[in-house]
């Protein structure tokens, strides 16, 4: 493993002890349930990505080239009264040096959604940051994307297709 794919394989853990620290359901005796399988899936198929198994998240995929993350996670019967931007900035907020370069809302599988895009840095690595969060059926989504500057021109495509390819049932 080189020393970029280990950082990033360190900074994608931190990630997901944020996600699960600012949605607090780690390991909770009530812990709200996932919606993986039963409410959704993803079937992102790509040659240049490795799906995963994260026990923090529904699904996720590293590529394979440079240790870029794509992650989705659900949380049901919780996040229902909450604004989406809100939410976004929750999953962000212990993200060094961190500055959105893009937020807007806008309708996913025709429900509101709220899209931030940014860079920062986790662990002392500079990452572009893209999320996008949504809710369905008493679930709140959120879908992310964690990708070293070093690697950002060779991935810009690969969030939008990782969308495409979620499917609610």
């Amino acid at each position: 493993m080189n020393l970029l794919t280990a950082k990033i394989s360190r900074v994608f853990s931190l990630f997901l002890l944020i996600i699960g620290a600012s949605c607090s359901y780690l390991m909770e005796p009530d812990a709200p349930t996932s919606a993986k399988d039963v409410a959704y899936n993803i079937q992102f198929d790509s040659q240049d990505w490795v799906k995963t198994n994260q026990e923090h998240s529904d699904y996720a995929w590293t590529s394979k080239t440079d240790g870029c993350i794509l992650l989705s996670n659900s949380i049901c019967d919780d996040f229902q009264e909450q604004p989406l931007d809100k939410l976004a900035n929750k999953t962000f907020n212990t993200i060094s040096e961190l500055k959105l370069l893009k937020k807007e809302f806008l309708s996913f599988h025709d429900r509101e959604a709220y899209r931030v895009e940014g860079t920062g840095k986790v662990d002392g690595v500079a990452v572009e940051l893209k999320l996008l969060n949504t809710r369905r059926n008493h679930c709140y989504f959120d879908f992310v994307s964690i990708t070293p500057m070093s690697a950002k021109s060779h991935h810009q495509s690969d969030f939008d297709d990782f969308l495409k390819a979620v499917i609610f049932k």
